[in-house]
């Protein structure tokens, strides 16, 4: 039998190993409770993309929750008001039988697709996708072709020179558009605050992409503010993951659908275990918001008794939103394009939103795998290669591929602070615990370099963001995993502002003050690995 004919009996067997979790799933009535208990048993992701595949190490050589709103010292100066919004609670929907077992069926393709997607990439059965040696060669190679040689502590930042900004837009392939104003959002009722604000207040348009609705009090609150919108005639319109759909809000797509809500599911031709993970609102083509929340309670912190991950937004508005809905129009169209989708076509305006800040902002979108890397992970080495003070580093997931590695070590060198808050094996999502075994392994030569490893204590951290010099942040859905460069369509936005980036250094700041334990030995690093998490390291 050769490699081939193996593959269907290798991830059958895989796939049927996970089988018996449905038979520990809780009497609990609660659904939620059924499925992230079957899940975590699944080894599949209940909240969030599963993140897998390994490579935390290359051969590359070194070469040189929800907190207190008032803990944040953040101001605004954003020209939207201080929203003053009376919620109207709403209650989690009761699922149908059918619905029900829908959601069963999905987590269970989900599975199937994530394990055979990861065997054929591995390229053990074909000729599989992008190693993470080529792509971390390429990265770097790009990056380090510059006029600007990296300087050392104390040094003036590199993000001063214009001519580095050009060389950053040319790597990235988007370029800064100034004059915007910039809020950070930290955590789920902040930022859900000012979503619901946008969406309820809106006249024009409201466009939304995201991983995922909840079947939720989140869910179903989003729900009745878009209806309402698509009721008074606005142009509403929705982005989701075509696959995710059938795990995560069934009930809320299925009514968005039969309001005349244009609803797109957007799937990868050819590519079944790839994930649509942009999240991204615009509100009548003038303000934006953008991160690492879905709209479910864990983000929103809507339900009281549920849980409260920590997250980051941001809100955003001046000429930057223009590209935005650029993003958006080319999504929404080439979708229909691609995959036959029976939607109207998305025309944008030929305008410019007038200046309404300092702050330059450009976008990085990903659509792995390419040998050349994603433009997102290139941006934020780039920029590592640009510190001359400190990166701060904040990411649900801390799983680097060689160039990520290789691009802080050489930080290190030049005296470079570097420090790095990620989930610990006790707040990580429980199924994805394997991963953090990868994770820990991953930290290990950075903390050996003098790196400040910060792990996450409490509920999950879901943020993603990293500043670098009080200067520079890149902030958005993108996690520090090889899904990453391998499956997860994903934006970021590029801001340069020295005013506005100091706010969320003071966030991080808080965030290890308040919410983490810093790792003072190498051998809190070093995990007693499990069999399964050897497996999703090695493939």
């Amino acid at each position: 039998m050769d490699k081939r004919s193996l593959f269907p009996a290798v991830v059958t067997a895989l796939f049927f190993i996970s089988i018996p979790a449905f038979s520990e799933v809780s009497s609990d009535p609660d659904i939620e409770t059924k499925i992230r208990k079957t899940a975590e048993a699944m080894g599949t992701s209940v909240y969030e993309d599963f993140p897998v595949s390994g490579a935390s190490f290359g051969n590359l050589t070194k070469s040189g929750v929800g907190y207190s709103l008032s803990g944040y010292p953040l101001k605004n100066s954003f020209p939207v008001p201080e929203p003053q919004l009376t919620r109207q609670p709403a209650s989690k929907p009761d699922l149908s039988f059918s619905e029900t077992a829908g959601v069963y069926w999905g987590y269970a393709a989900t599975l199937w697709n994530s394990i055979s997607a990861q065997i054929s990439d591995s390229g053990f059965f074909s000729s599989g996708a992008p190693s993470f040696e080529d792509i971390s060669r390429n990265i770097l190679k790009k990056v380090t072709n510059s006029a600007y040689a990296p300087r050392k502590y104390g040094e003036s930042s590199l993000f001063n020179e214009e001519g580095f900004v050009a060389e950053f837009e040319k790597v990235t392939g988007s370029k800064f558009n100034d004059g915007n104003s910039v809020k950070f959002l930290v955590d789920g009722a902040e930022s859900f605050k000012y979503k619901d604000h946008l969406i309820k207040n809106a006249q024009k348009s409201v466009y939304v992409t995201t991983w995922a609705f909840y079947d939720d009090i989140t869910g179903v609150e989003a729900l009745n503010l878009l209806l309402e919108k698509k009721k008074q005639g606005l142009d509403v319109r929705v982005i989701t993951d075509g696959k995710i759909v059938s795990s995560h809000g069934i009930s809320i797509i299925k009514k968005l659908e039969e309001a005349g809500i244009e609803v797109l599911r957007y799937r990868e031709k050819g590519r079944a275990a790839d994930i649509w993970h942009v999240k991204m609102i615009i509100a009548d083509e003038r303000y934006a918001i953008t991160g690492g929340m879905n709209f479910g309670d864990p983000y929103s912190h809507k339900d009281p008794k549920g849980l409260k991950w920590r997250d980051t937004d941001v809100l955003y508005s001046g000429p930057a939103v223009n590209d935005s809905l650029k993003l958006f129009a080319q999504f929404w169209n080439d979708a229909i394009s691609s995959q036959k989708a029976k939607a109207t076509p998305l025309v944008i305006p030929e305008k410019i939103n007038p200046a309404e800040g300092k702050a330059k902002i450009s976008h990085s979108f990903s659509n792995p795998p390419s040998a050349e890397g994603t433009s997102i992970l290139t941006g934020m080495i780039k920029a590592m290669y640009g510190a001359s003070k400190n990166i701060n580093i904040e990411n649900a997931y801390f799983v680097p591929i060689p160039a990520l590695t290789q691009a802080l070590l050489d930080a290190r060198a030049r005296g470079v602070e570097v420090n790095i808050f990620t989930n610990s094996k006790d707040s990580i999502d429980p199924e994805a615990k394997s991963v953090s075994d990868i994770s820990m392994k991953g930290l290990y030569p950075l903390y050996k370099a003098g790196a400040r490893i910060y792990l996450k204590k409490g509920e999950t951290l879901h943020s993603k963001f990293m500043t670098v010099d009080g200067i520079y942040c890149s902030i958005g859905s993108y996690n520090l995993h090889p899904r990453g460069e391998r499956y997860d369509s994903e934006v970021n936005l590029n801001i340069i502002d020295p005013e506005s980036v100091p706010l969320l250094d003071e966030v991080f700041k808080k965030d290890v003050l308040n919410q983490s334990v810093e790792v003072k030995t190498g051998s809190e690093l070093v995990p007693d690995q499990s069999w399964f998490s050897k497996i999703v390291e090695k493939y």
